[in-house]
């Protein structure tokens, strides 16, 4: 562990800052950070784009009663391509633009890497069930009663509540106290 984190924090700027002397050396300072801007720019508007189709795939799985894995990995390696092309530099760069191809995204996720992100995933399921042509979906759980009120069967069990609510409105009104 102390090896990755040795590596994200020390490794990765310097192999960074090496690869923008070499282009600046080449291209010249000005074009380099031109260059490194505009492909952070066009990348984080390509996530944007992505994102939102992610989003809207994740509705229509769920609505659908569907599983949600597939969204949710696309949605977790847009997350990381993001923070890719947030830091500037050329190397994280061509890993976000990797990350942003969506069959890139699907090997990795079959390869185990975004387990982790879809475990969670799989036990929401919806059952849809159609019963004379209306689509009902039921979402299984379990509730404990809080209250320790005894009320009949039948009874609106708001109804004692918002009497009380207003008897107590209504003795704010004549209580002379209140006034000041």
């Amino acid at each position: 562990m102390g090896l990755v984190v040795l590596m994200l924090f020390v490794a990765v700027p310097l192999l960074e800052l090496s690869i923008l002397i070499e282009v600046g050396s080449d291209i010249g300072v000005v074009a380099t950070i031109a260059l490194c801007l505009l492909t952070a720019g066009v990348g984080l508007s390509l996530i944007r784009m992505q994102g939102l189709k992610v989003i809207a795939d994740l509705q229509a799985a769920s609505a659908e009663g569907e599983t949600i894995v597939e969204p949710v990995i696309h949605g977790f390696f847009l997350l990381v391509a993001g923070l890719f092309l947030f830091f500037p530099g050329f190397m994280t760069d061509a890993l976000g633009g990797l990350l942003l191809v969506p069959p890139i995204r699907l090997m990795l996720g079959r390869l185990g890497i975004a387990k982790a992100a879809a475990k969670r995933t799989q036990s929401f399921r919806y059952s849809k069930h159609t019963e004379s042509g209306k689509a009902t979906v039921i979402i299984d759980g379990d509730f404990t009663e809080m209250g320790t009120e005894q009320r009949t069967p039948g009874e609106n069990p708001w109804a004692k509540r918002s009497e009380s609510i207003e008897n107590s409105e209504k003795s704010d009104e004549k209580d002379p106290k209140n006034d000041g």
